[in-house]
């Protein structure tokens, strides 16, 4: 890692953000000073680095990706679409696995939509990991983080293995012809297993956090908002973001080993059956929030809520139905629709009353409905509450969100992935429909773009082209007008992430003042030619004015 306290980069192109931007200058972690090529003459006694014409760009500030989970995936067992397509790669793949310091085997990144298994329906079950290790408990959670699968012997552990177990609030488990749970568990039921699995260390959280960083830095990431740390983490993903993993951060930072600009969201309740109580409990026992100070590393300042779930698992609140007739539902507490709006409002007043940021995953068009109401009336434009997905998002409520300075966090590449393999469950003209982020952009909402990684990969490049085209991965030439320019979709990764956690003051732009946090291409960007982006290598990422990743 090198870093003078000052240096110049020159010859540089800054396009679509600063055209005409040639030099700038950083002083002990700022940018003290930009010039035009007119502008420009050379300042004696400072280094001064020649880019030959690349791009530079501020920092990404991926606003919704799960940092501690991602580093988590780096070092899990992996079972994607790449490395295990289907089953039986998946079955040789455990076959040679080594397990956990506590004994269990932890995967992550299955994808249901292209595995047949033994289970109701076709579905991975307990019995398919079975074939492969029955003497190994064992938990793959899939690529959305919204369901995971065990083996027998876990299910023995977590006592699953009577007709009489009950579903939890928010979640579900697939059950076999005599009611016996299956193996596969939906949204919340993952934390009947993740709770009886051993506990990692701080010190492997650490390990985790680190890896993390050192990936995203070596992609020009150098902001994220991590969502969901803390008990309700039980549901989510490999169940181990726990409040540990927020002292694992908080340990990083004092030590002075974060480099990026970290903002945590605590999560209560989790995937299903959020309580407004269990969040105001939650919370009171935690403490106040607290705000990343000006060029500092670490916020812990939002809550995060899951108010429904996803379309592929039916549990996305949606006006129209599935292909099964029915519409999902909120997926807080409650035994009805009323009872449930009801409870949302009191989680959000709860979160918002005690001084915490909310950000709500709404996926369905009627959730995002009811979370925009509740939002309005909780101070929506001061705190800047978002909507995190809001995939299937109305026309109406996005005018109200623009109103209020509610966020929009969108996820572009995970609509290029998923592409059609959802249209059989909400149908094709309806999928066609979702993130409609040319709408949001011309009402006036803040529009930010992310990951989710590791539900999907954390490449920006990707993100850009995906939003800049509405390609999908099965059809490159699919577009539908709600394309985003090549500056939207830059400040989309920059600005308006900054502006999201409160931190726009500070860094997020290529001005004088704020903190040096740059990536620099290997080449200069063609932004006609969106998908020439993809193969665009990163030569350099600068964090705090500090070369943390390539050279220059």
């Amino acid at each position: 890692m090198f870093g003078p306290e000052s240096f110049i980069l020159v010859n540089f192109d800054a396009a679509p953000l600063y055209p005409g931007m040639y030099a700038l200058r950083i002083d002990d972690g700022r940018i003290t000073q930009v010039w035009g090529k007119a502008e420009w003459s050379p300042v004696a006694g400072i280094a001064t680095i020649d880019l030959d014409g690349c791009t530079v760009l501020p920092g990404i500030d991926d606003s919704h990706l799960h940092g501690y989970e991602y580093g988590r995936s780096l070092t899990a067992l992996v079972v994607d679409r790449e490395t295990a397509p289907d089953l039986t790669a998946i079955q040789e793949r455990l076959r040679t696995a080594q397990p956990e310091t506590g004994g269990w085997i932890r995967g992550i990144g299955w994808d249901g939509t292209g595995i047949v298994g033994t289970g109701p329906g076709g579905t991975l079950s307990a019995a398919d990991l079975d074939a492969a290790r029955p003497d190994v408990p064992m938990l793959l959670a899939d690529v959305t983080g919204h369901q995971a699968v065990c083996n027998s012997l876990a299910l023995e552990y977590a006592g699953l293995t009577s007709e009489s177990v009950e579903d939890p609030s928010g979640g579900s488990f697939v059950r076999m012809a005599d009611g016996r749970p299956s193996g596969l568990l939906l949204e919340a039921a993952v934390a009947a297993v993740n709770k009886v699995m051993p506990k990692v260390t701080i010190a492997e959280k650490k390990k985790s956090i680190l890896a993390g960083q050192q990936s995203l830095l070596a992609q020009g990431v150098t902001a994220f908002t991590d969502p969901g740390l803390g008990p309700g983490a039980a549901t989510l993903m490999d169940g181990t973001g726990d409040l540990d993993a927020v002292r694992a951060y908080q340990e990083l930072d004092a030590a002075g080993e974060l480099h990026q600009r970290i903002s945590l969201m605590l999560l209560y309740g989790g995937l299903g059956g959020t309580r407004a109580d269990q969040v105001a409990e939650g919370l009171d026992e935690y403490g106040g929030p607290t705000s990343m100070e000006p060029f500092g590393h670490l916020a812990i300042d939002q809550v995060k809520v899951f108010a429904d779930g996803i379309p592929r698992s039916r549990t996305a609140w949606m006006r129209e139905p599935y292909d099964d007739c029915t519409h999902g539902h909120l997926q807080v507490a409650g035994a009805t629709d009323d009872e449930r709006v009801a409870e949302l409002a009191a989680i959000v007043e709860a979160a918002a009353s005690r001084g915490w940021q909310v950000g709500l995953h709404a996926t369905g068009d009627l959730t995002v409905h009811h979370v925009v109401d509740v939002l309005t009336r909780n101070n929506a434009a001061e705190m800047r509450h978002y909507v995190i997905h809001g995939d299937f998002v109305a026309v109406d409520d996005l005018a109200i969100m623009s109103a209020h300075n509610i966020t929009l966090n969108s996820n572009p590449s995970i609509r290029w992935a998923v592409g059609d393999s959802v249209s059989p469950v909400i149908g094709m003209e309806r999928n066609a429909r979702r993130q409609p982020l040319r709408t949001a952009w011309d009402l006036g909402v803040n529009v930010c773009a992310s990951s989710d990684a590791p539900v999907a990969p954390p490449d920006w490049r990707l993100i850009a082209a995906s939003a800049m085209t509405r390609a999908i991965r099965t059809d490159p030439a699919r577009s539908d007008g709600q394309q985003l320019t090549g500056l939207e979709t830059m400040l989309a990764l920059t600005a308006n992430g900054a502006w999201q956690g409160h931190q726009e003051s500070w860094r997020g732009a290529i001005l004088p003042g704020l903190a040096a946090d740059l990536v620099v291409l290997d080449a200069r960007v063609d932004w006609k030619e969106p998908w020439s982006l993809v193969s665009t290598g990163i030569r350099a990422t600068i964090a705090g004015g500090r070369i943390v990743h390539g050279s220059l």
